[in-house]
C-alpha cells in the first residue's frame, strides 16, 4: 500500500509540473539562494546548495567523515542533474551538503581538525562525553552549520552519505522507506543501531525525522563519477519521490 501512495504522489507531482516548473524557468534557474556558508577548524568553506521551494525539504550530506569521500561526487552530480531538469522538484526543496569536513578529507582522516568525529557531536539523548566526541555537543564548527541547516529548513527526511558498510541503515520512522531506497540502489537494509551522539540518532531516534545512512561500499570512490551516478543515482531520484509523500510539517 505504501508503495502504491509513492507512485501516486510522484504521478501528481508530474501533473503539476507545468505549473511550478514555470516559476522556475522566469527565474532562468531552479537555485535558490542558499544560507551563508560556514568555514571549517583550518578556515574551509562550508557551503549548501538550495534548490527548489516546495514545502518539503529533503537534506543530503556527504563528506562527515573524511576517509568516506564517495558521496560527495554523488551529491554534486545530483545538484547538476536537476539544474538540467528542474521540473523533478516540484513540491521539494533540496538542500545539499557535498563536504561537511573538508578538512578530514584534505587529510584523509575520519575526524576534523580538532580531532573530534562529527558523527557524535550531536545533542543526542544517548550522547557520551569523551574527547573524540568533542565533550560536550555542537563543539565544532562544521556540525553547528549542519545544525542550523536542520532548524532553518526543517527537512522531512535526510539521507546521509557514507562507506565502507555497503548497505542502507535507518533511524526513526524510516524502514519503509529505507526498503524502497535499497531496491533502488541494490543495497541491503540493515539496522545498525543510533550510535551516541550521532546524526541518526538525534535527528531519527530524538526528533522522529525519518534519516537513511547510505553506507556506501569500502572502494566506491575508485568508481568514476559516471558509474557511481549510474549505481547510486537511482536511488536519489527516489528519496525525491520518497520526500514528496511525507507530511510537510516536521519535527525539528
Amino acid at each position: 500500500m505504501a508503495h502504491v501512495v509513492v507512485v501516486l504522489c510522484a504521478l501528481a507531482r508530474a501533473l503539476a509540473v507545468v505549473w511550478l516548473c514555470s516559476a522556475c524557468i522566469s527565474t532562468g534557474s531552479a537555485r535558490s539562494r542558499g544560507p551563508e556558508p560556514g568555514l571549517s577548524v583550518e578556515g574551509r568553506t562550508l557551503e549548501a546548495s538550495v534548490l527548489g521551494d516546495g514545502p518539503r525539504t529533503l537534506l543530503v550530506i556527504a563528506g562527515i567523515h573524511g576517509t568516506e569521500p564517495a558521496g560527495g561526487p554523488l551529491v554534486r552530480r545530483f545538484e547538476r542533474e536537476l539544474q538540467a531538469a528542474p521540473e523533478r522538484l516540484s513540491g521539494i526543496k533540496l538542500v545539499l551538503v557535498p563536504e561537511l569536513n573538508p578538512d578530514g578529507l584534505a587529510s584523509g582522516k575520519r575526524t576534523n581538525a580538532r580531532g573530534v568525529d562529527l558523527n557524535r557531536n550531536w545533542p543526542a539523548r544517548n550522547f557520551t562525553s569523551t574527547e573524540r566526541h568533542g565533550g560536550d555537543p555542537l563543539t565544532e564548527p562544521e556540525t553547528r552549520f549542519l545544525a542550523n541547516l536542520l532548524e532553518h529548513h526543517r527537512p522531512v527526511l535526510v539521507l546521509s552519505f557514507h562507506q565502507p558498510l555497503a548497505c542502507v541503515d535507518y533511524d526513526g520512522p524510516a524502514k519503509q522507506i529505507a526498503e524502497r531506497i535499497a531496491r533502488a540502489c541494490k543495497l541491503p537494509v540493515k539496522k545498525l543501531g543510533a550510535r551516541p551522539g550521532s546524526l541518526g540518532a538525534y535527528v531519527g531516534e530524538d526528533l522522529g525525522v525519518p534519516i537513511l545512512t547510505l553506507e556506501l561500499p569500502a572502494q566506491a570512490h575508485r568508481s568514476s563519477e559516471d558509474e557511481l551516478w549510474r549505481r547510486y543515482g537511482p536511488l536519489l531520484w527516489q528519496a525525491l519521490d520518497e520526500a514528496f509523500a511525507l507530511d510537510p510539517r516536521p519535527a525539528i
